[in-house]
């Protein structure tokens, strides 16, 4: 038996992310959420634990973050961090009353009209050093040329498919439906030492375990596969150490068809 595990955003889907900077409200599109997070002393990536969009859109402009949590009973979860210790989410959100409604409907809306999706993701980067927000981001796309095909392929020559994501199950449902993987094979909420673990777990029940990513997040768990392959073809630069942790490099998601 043998299993492959993707990573979602970057490696079986064309992200677009919108970031707006709370320090002087300019947006910028393409951001890496980890890079921006690795360049910052102490920083935390926490995303929404549901993709509410109607709740964030219908919401008051003046509202503030942390009263929205409150009153819609969604929390938010840390899913890259470079700190050592772990984020208290309950002190960031306190920290986010700072910030109206009104910043992620701009980042949403500049998204919409970027790339016509609505967005799967929303969340803060949180200045740890600081205990302060620094950025909202919002974040949405479509899957890579090829993605659908190659998962057939490799269901035909027997693999089974597993995707691990720091996103939420609300914002892989279509995603899902699209590339026909059971919900029991989506691990959702995943950061760099859960994706390890959920490869540690998988390699107890199969010889061979694959590992697919494109990023900083993604290294312990290049480490602990059988096969670790880095994509590129997200366009971002990446780390020396993720290519000395991997097996192998493609610019091109379906090169995966040829190594396999």
């Amino acid at each position: 038996m043998k299993a492959i595990v993707f990573d979602k955003s970057g490696t079986i889907v064309d992200t677009c992310r919108v970031a707006l900077d709370l320090n002087n409200d300019e947006i910028s599109f393409g951001v890496s959420s980890t890079r921006i997070v690795d360049k910052m002393q102490r920083g935390a990536l926490l995303i929404l634990e549901k993709s509410r969009l109607d709740a964030i859109l219908s919401s008051s402009d003046e509202q503030d973050f942390q009263s929205f949590c409150k009153c819609s009973g969604i929390g938010l979860k840390c899913v890259y961090s470079n700190a050592c210790e772990d984020v208290c989410v309950d002190v960031a959100i306190d920290r986010c009353s700072i910030v109206t409604m009104s910043k992620f409907k701009q980042t949403i809306n500049a998204l919409i009209e970027r790339i016509g999706k609505v967005s799967t993701n929303n969340g803060i980067i949180y200045d740890i050093e600081n205990e302060r927000p620094y950025l909202v981001l919002s974040t949405g796309g479509c899957l890579f040329p090829g993605v659908v095909e190659l998962f057939d392929h490799l269901k035909r020559e027997g693999w089974d498919i597993y995707i691990a994501t720091g996103d939420t199950f609300d914002g892989m449902r279509e995603i899902t439906r699209e590339l026909d993987i059971p919900c029991k094979r989506v691990f959702c909420f995943q950061n760099e030492s859960k994706k390890a673990d959920s490869i540690r777990t998988l390699k107890e029940s199969y010889e061979k375990v694959v590992m697919v990513g494109n990023d900083s997040n993604d290294l312990m768990a290049f480490k602990e596969a059988d096969i670790s392959i880095l994509v590129l073809q997200d366009g971002h630069d990446k780390k020396r150490e993720l290519y000395e942790a991997v097996t192998h490099v493609v610019d091109d998601i379906t090169e995966i068809r040829g190594l396999l």
